[in-house]
């Protein structure tokens, strides 16, 4: 099998179905990423993070990983969409104190049967600044080591443990804010870990295309 490097290579010297390889494999992953903020755009930001991947390709390093070095894309891409969405609209409310704030995030349009703590947890998860949301998810959701986590939000290495232990902490505190029923709250404080594990296994409707297609 080919490995993403090998994939990407091909893609941008013209192999469409070494593209639609790529798409096939992170589609998913890449979509959820940015429906949790940005549902309306989040198709069209997949695409373009997916399209600038070939475009940059010369900037994929040897120690880097693809999935890292998609991801980076993908957040840099997210911070302009929500910079331009905040200049151009009231849609988004931020708070800038050293890192970018999501105060009231959109909710995950594209995902099914999700459990009451999932629900809560991911009422929570959008209270948290984007790069504490961005850090979980990577840890949870991606199964990614530090070293990648390190390279997508562009921090030392030995900040990753620190900036990972503060997002668990303002998750925990977002969960004990919300209003709602007791039970799935008391439920999710009890195993917050396992619960955030297993928001990896949301299915997301939508169906990777073809790149390019609008």
């Amino acid at each position: 099998m080919d490995t993403e490097a090998q994939l990407l290579e091909a893609w941008a010297a013209g192999d469409r179905h070494a593209g639609d390889e790529l798409m096939r494999r992170y589609y998913r992953s890449i979509l959820r990423f940015f429906d949790l903020r940005a549902p309306r755009a989040a198709e069209d930001l997949t695409q373009r993070t997916l399209l600038t991947c070939a475009e940059v390709r010369n900037g994929l390093r040897d120690k880097q990983s693809f999935k890292s070095f998609l991801f980076g894309i993908a957040r840099n891409h997210l911070l302009r969409h929500i910079r331009t969405s905040a200049r151009e609209s009231s849609v988004f409310e931020f708070e800038f104190d050293g890192d970018e704030s999501v105060a009231a995030g959109p909710t995950v349009s594209r995902v099914v049967a999700l459990h009451e703590e999932q629900h809560l947890l991911l009422r929570a998860l959008q209270t948290l600044p984007l790069d504490s949301q961005i850090v979980l998810e990577l840890f949870y959701w991606e199964s990614m080591p530090s070293p990648e986590i390190a390279e997508v939000l562009e921090i030392p290495l030995s900040t990753v443990t620190s900036r990972l232990s503060r997002a668990r902490q303002g998750l925990r505190k977002a969960v004990e804010s919300l209003h709602g029923s007791s039970r799935p709250r008391e439920s999710l404080l009890r195993d917050i870990e396992h619960w955030s594990a297993t928001l990896a296994t949301l299915a997301t409707l939508e169906q990777p295309r073809p790149i390019g297609e609008g």
